[in-house]
């Protein structure tokens, strides 16, 4: 995502939530069933508009729960993928007339901006509505991402926990068990451990895959009220005042990453 629509990238919704203990527990308890982009996006235009934060949905979903959108409430605007058709031309078969060229069409997809979106203080109706917080099982998230805990082996004291292909193992005495499994499956989910090359990662840097897998921690551990957001914070925090900030690219996966993992550890969830 660019700046090109007058809302903050990715990288500055992630900056603005590294900095602001709580806005990923806040994004999280409203948005819950969104993507992390997209959740803080939505977090941050509530804010703005002094609108209250909660259950978000499309004009005609709110229909479906029969409540209405109030008259003249402005939509939410956020991110979402559309597909499209674009026409090429291959060559006919040998057998074909010579030179002649078959019209094909493929189908892709791209993301877009629209004010399609309404939360549920624009609305109102006799019918309540309440959304509530999905519960998390840590140990159901990484049968369903297919990581396996494998006994620790290390011998140096100082390591907390490693990730090797599919693999991940925590330290008996690690001092935030929790924020280290969260780290280290993140490493697997961004593809930092593939035994094949990955073309995104070929430049990647040992510290940006370290500030990758930390960010996700975060995002866990904050969105779940879990200790080990504030280690997580600080050794972001840290890391922004030699490079600045996270690329928009890196901070796109991030969110995509955390949204995985909780997505996996949650039941009936659904994320947009």
């Amino acid at each position: 995502m660019t700046n090109t629509h007058n809302h903050e990238t990715w990288a500055q919704l992630l900056h603005s939530a590294v900095h602001t203990p709580g806005k990923l527990l806040a994004a999280y308890t409203a948005f819950h069933n969104y993507s992390f982009g997209n959740a803080l996006l939505a977090l941050e235009q509530c804010i703005s508009r002094k609108i209250e934060p909660g259950p978000l949905n499309s004009y005609r979903g709110w229909m479906d729960l029969k409540r209405q959108v109030r008259k003249g409430e402005k939509g939410l605007c956020l991110c979402m993928p559309v597909m499209y058709k674009k026409r090429r031309a291959d060559k006919a078969a040998p057998e074909a007339t010579e030179g002649r060229e078959e019209s094909q069409e493929d189908v892709r997809q791209r993301f877009v901006f629209r004010n399609y979106w309404f939360v549920l203080a624009q609305t109102e109706g006799e019918t309540s509505y309440e959304q509530p917080i999905p519960g998390f099982d840590l140990d159901a998230a990484l049968q369903t991402l297919n990581i396996t805990p494998i006994a620790f082996d290390e011998i140096n004291g100082n390591v907390q926990g490693f990730a090797h292909q599919r693999e991940i193992a925590v330290s008996p005495i690690a001092e935030l068990p929790l924020k280290t499994t969260f780290h280290e499956a993140a490493h697997v989910v961004l593809g930092h451990t593939a035994s094949h090359k990955l073309v995104d990662l070929e430049h990647m840097d040992r510290n940006i895959r370290e500030v990758e897998a930390e960010s996700v921690a975060l995002i866990c551990c904050e969105s779940l009220g879990l200790p080990g957001a504030e280690a997580a914070r600080g050794y972001i925090q840290h890391w922004l005042q030699g490079e600045k900030e996270i690329p928009n690219l890196s901070a796109a996966r991030i969110f995509r990453a955390a949204q995985q993992i909780l997505k996996a550890g949650s039941s009936g969830e659904q994320s947009h």
